[in-house]
């Protein structure tokens, strides 16, 4: 393809993205009701969509195709991630979990990503604060901070007190 044709089809992407790009990220988020997972797979299918340009801009609908992509998209995502919280549970024997643990890592299954990333890393993988900063690539006092703020959801679900909370997770992550 000629410079000036390459240049051409980036200008024709350009004025497309900046036309459809608001518009599709708000249509997936009423899709998906998450807007990081909407943006996520609306940046994702347009990346595709201008590495293709030259046969996507030549569809009937170059916009509809990108809605086809990040809809695909996010199903995967929402698929992986129910099947990566189905698969929580099933990391522990059953026989070595009791019922009430059973409960206690349903509900940090239930938690944002982040907080459930550190209370697993702390009290399954039994790091320190300083190495799940290292691990997570934030600063120690925001793995502090979620913490708290994860074992304050955690009490809160689960009717208990952090404190109380704290001490079964470890007693868990001791097993």
């Amino acid at each position: 393809m000629a410079e000036d044709e390459t240049s051409l089809n980036q200008n024709q992407f350009e004025a497309w993205y900046e036309r459809e790009h608001p518009r599709m990220i708000v249509t997936l988020l009423l899709a998906t009701g998450d807007l990081d997972l909407a943006s996520e797979c609306v940046d994702e299918a347009c990346a595709r969509a201008l590495s293709k340009w030259d046969r996507v801009s030549q569809m009937d609908s170059p916009t509809g195709w990108v809605y086809s992509v990040a809809l695909n998209h996010a199903r995967r995502l929402s698929r992986r991630k129910g099947i990566e919280r189905s698969l929580l549970p099933r990391l522990f024997a059953p026989e070595v979990i009791s019922p009430e643990a059973s409960e206690i890592w349903e509900s940090v299954a239930a938690l944002p990503e982040r907080q459930r990333q550190v209370v697993v890393l702390r009290h399954v993988g039994n790091l320190k604060e300083a190495d799940i900063a290292q691990t997570l690539h934030i600063s120690r006092s925001t793995v502090s901070s979620t913490l708290r703020d994860a074992h304050k959801k955690l009490g809160e679900i689960l009717g208990e007190s952090p404190d109380d909370l704290v001490d079964e997770e470890k007693e868990i992550a001791d097993v």
